[in-house]
C-alpha cells in the first residue's frame, strides 16, 4: 500500500492519473473517462456525561473511475488500493460494466475545462491538520463545564471532529484540478430535569473551516439555554400567528428547501415545487438569495465543483424573482446549456449529484430585536426536524424548539405545536428581514418575520 502521506500530494495523483490514462487510451470502446480521488484525514472524539467515550484518528483515500462508451453506456468502479493490480482490476471491471449497462441517449459529454478558475482563500487551516487529542480535550472543556450550572444536567453528549480533505479530478476532456480543505465541527446535546420530572432537551453545533472561528463556549451556552427554556412549556391555541424565524429556522425552513428545489435533476423529473417558476415572482421584493462559492474561509468555498468545472456566484432569487437552477454537466447537457458548477459527490464511490455552495440571504433595515418588539402575540420559531414536500412545497411539521411571543418578548417554550404553510406562500408572507445575519453552516442568514402561518396547538 502506498504511503498515506502521498494521499495529500498532487504530484502523486498527477503521475497516477497519467499512468491510468495511458492504459485507458488503448481501448477503442471507451469514449470518455473520469477519475475522482479524495483523501481524508479525520479525528473524532465522542463524549458523554463529561467524559471522553471514544477517540480515534483515521486516514482514508480512494478513487472512483467512470468509463463512458458509445450511446452513453457507463461503467463506474472504485478502489481504495492504488497498487498496479488494483488499478488493472477496476479498469477491467469498469469496461465490463460499461459494455453491459443500459444506453443513455441523454448523456452528451463529460465536463470540459473552464476558461477561468478563481483562486479561493483560507479553505485550509494547518492548525486543524496538526491537532492532537490533548489539545482537543482542552477545546471541548466548555461543554464539560455545563455540569457546573445551577440546574444539574440530566444527560450530556456530543462529539468533536476535524477533517483535512484533498480532492483530485481528471478526465479525458482535459480537466485536471486539485484542492485541499479543512473543517472542524463541535456539537452539544444536553437534557435538564425540572420540577415536573420530565426532561427538557437542548442542542447546538457549529461547523467551520478554521479552528479560530469555532466558539465552543457559544455552542455550550446555546444548548443549555434551549434546554432551560424548555423546562416551562405551554400549549397554544390553534390559529394564525405572526411568526419570527430565527436564523436557524431561516436556514433549514426557508433556504435549504430552496437549494434542494432548484436541483435541475429534480426539476427535470418534475419533482420540484419551484420547477415551473423560473423567472417568475415567488417572493417579496426584499427577498434575495445568492450562491457564492468564493467567500474566503467558508465551508462551501471552492474554485471548482466535483467535476472540475469552475465555480461562480449566481443569483438564485433576485428581488423575489427565481433566476436560476443548479446544474452539473449531465443535467446541463439535457437542456443544451453549460453547467454552472454545482456538481457534487458525497464520496469517491458515489454517483454524481448536485448541491449548493455558500448561500447568502439579503439583509433588512431593522434590528431583529426591533422586529420582535413590534409583535404583540406571535410565535418565535427556532427549529424543526421535519422537511417539506419538495414536490408541492407544502410543509406541516413539529416546532421542536420555539416559544410564544407576548408584548414584544420571547416568553414560554411551546409544547407540541405544529406549523403549517406552503413555502411559496411563506416567501410571499415575508414581512420584515433583520439587519443582522449569522452563519449557520454554509448559509449566511437573518431573522425573518412572516406575516402569518397556521399554528396548531395540542388539543
Amino acid at each position: 500500500m502506498t504511503n498515506k502521506l502521498l494521499f495529500f500530494n498532487p504530484d502523486y495523483f498527477a503521475s497516477l492519473f497519467e499512468k491510468i490514462s495511458k492504459k485507458l487510451d488503448k481501448y477503442n470502446g471507451i469514449k470518455h473517462y473520469e477519475m475522482y480521488s479524495s483523501s481524508n484525514k479525520q479525528t473524532t472524539i465522542s463524549y458523554e456525561e463529561g467524559f471522553i467515550k471514544k477517540a480515534f484518528k483515521k486516514n482514508s483515500s480512494g478513487m472512483g473511475l467512470r468509463l463512458i462508451g458509445l450511446n452513453g453506456k457507463e461503467g463506474m468502479t472504485f478502489t481504495s488500493d492504488y497498487s498496479d493490480s488494483a488499478i488493472e482490476r477496476i479498469i477491467k471491471d469498469g469496461r465490463i460494466m460499461m459494455r453491459v449497462s443500459t444506453e443513455n441517449p441523454e448523456f452528451k459529454n463529460l465536463a470540459i475545462p473552464s476558461k477561468n478558475y478563481n483562486s479561493v482563500e483560507d479553505i485550509y487551516d494547518p492548525e486543524i491538520d496538526n491537532l492532537n487529542l490533548e489539545e482537543i480535550k482542552d477545546i471541548i472543556n466548555p461543554i464539560f463545564d455545563l455540569k457546573k450550572k445551577e440546574i444539574a444536567l440530566h444527560s450530556l453528549s456530543g462529539n468533536f471532529s476535524s477533517s483535512i480533505q484533498s480532492v483530485y479530478i481528471f478526465n479525458s476532456n482535459g480537466i485536471n484540478q486539485n484542492e485541499k480543505k479543512s473543517s472542524v465541527n463541535i456539537n452539544s446535546e444536553i437534557s435538564l430535569l425540572g420540577n415536573s420530572g420530565f426532561p427538557s432537551s437542548g442542542f447546538s453545533w457549529q461547523s467551520e473551516s478554521h479552528l479560530k472561528d469555532l466558539s465552543v463556549e457559544n455552542v455550550a451556552e446555546k444548548s443549555y439555554q434551549m434546554a432551560y427554556r424548555g423546562l416551562d412549556k405551554i400549549s397554544v391555541e390553534t390559529g394564525k400567528y405572526p411568526v419570527l424565524l430565527s436564523p436557524l429556522a431561516v436556514a433549514f425552513f426557508l433556504v435549504d428547501p430552496i437549494s434542494k428545489a432548484i436541483n435541475s435533476e429534480a426539476v427535470q423529473h418534475k419533482m420540484s415545487f419551484l420547477g415551473d417558476h423560473l423567472n417568475e415572482d415567488i417572493g417579496v421584493k426584499s427577498f434575495t438569495l445568492i450562491d457564492d462559492p468564493h467567500i474566503p474561509g467558508k465551508l462551501s468555498t471552492s474554485s471548482f465543483d466535483c467535476e472540475g468545472v469552475a465555480t461562480k456566484p449566481i443569483k438564485i432569487i433576485d428581488k423575489g424573482v427565481l433566476k436560476d437552477f443548479y446544474y452539473n454537466s449531465f443535467t446541463a447537457g439535457i437542456e443544451g446549456i453549460e453547467t454552472n458548477g454545482h456538481a457534487s459527490r458525497s464520496h469517491y464511490s458515489s454517483t454524481l449529484g448536485i448541491s449548493n455552495h455558500n448561500l447568502i440571504m439579503s439583509e433588512g433595515k431593522e434590528k431583529w430585536e426591533e422586529i420582535l418588539s413590534g409583535i404583540k402575540k406571535g410565535i418565535y420559531f427556532d427549529y424543526t426536524g421535519d422537511s417539506p414536500n419538495y414536490v408541492s412545497g407544502d410543509f406541516s411539521g413539529l416546532i421542536l424548539t420555539g416559544s410564544l411571543i407576548e408584548d414584544g418578548k420571547i416568553t414560554k417554550s411551546l409544547s407540541e405545536a405544529l406549523i403549517g404553510i406552503n413555502l411559496l406562500d411563506a416567501f410571499k408572507k415575508i414581512e420584515t428581514i433583520s439587519k443582522e445575519r449569522i452563519w449557520i453552516d454554509e448559509a449566511y442568514v437573518p431573522w425573518v418575520k412572516l406575516s402569518e402561518a397556521t399554528i396548531s396547538g395540542r388539543k
